[in-house]
């Protein structure tokens, strides 16, 4: 199973990062992977991630999110995030305060890549 995926549609680019089931370790990874890809584009993205109840967000994970965003904030145009338990939606509100971002979260895939791809949705949370 691919972790981080690019789709393009609408002449958009979609970076999906699956950190289902993942340890912190392999979130770190992922996050430093995914950052070193946006990077690489120069241009103009959209980030989808997609969590579970069996992936954890470790202060040190946060800790290392915080630091890779910073280097490619720039460059990401719009994220939005599924299966996040409620201890998670409040740990988003926090990372959206800390970077005056805006990324919402929804209750599966197809309404958040609606959101993304401005396919005429409203968001659910608006975290």
């Amino acid at each position: 199973m691919k972790r981080i995926e690019k789709i393009e549609k609408f002449f958009k680019e979609v970076y999906i990062i699956d950190y289902s089931d993942c340890k912190e370790a392999e979130m770190i990874g992922l996050v430093t992977e995914l950052k070193k890809q946006v990077v690489g584009e120069g241009r103009p993205i959209l980030i989808l991630s997609v969590f579970n109840d069996r992936c954890y967000i470790t202060p040190k994970f946060m800790r290392h999110a915080e630091q890779q965003t910073r280097e490619a904030l720039h460059l990401i145009e719009k994220q939005a995030m599924v299966g996040l338990s409620e201890t998670k939606k409040i740990i988003l509100k926090g990372y959206n305060l800390l970077f005056r971002k805006n990324i919402k979260t929804f209750d599966n895939r197809e309404e958040a890549m609606a959101y993304l791809l401005d396919e005429n949705t409203t968001d659910k949370d608006g975290c």
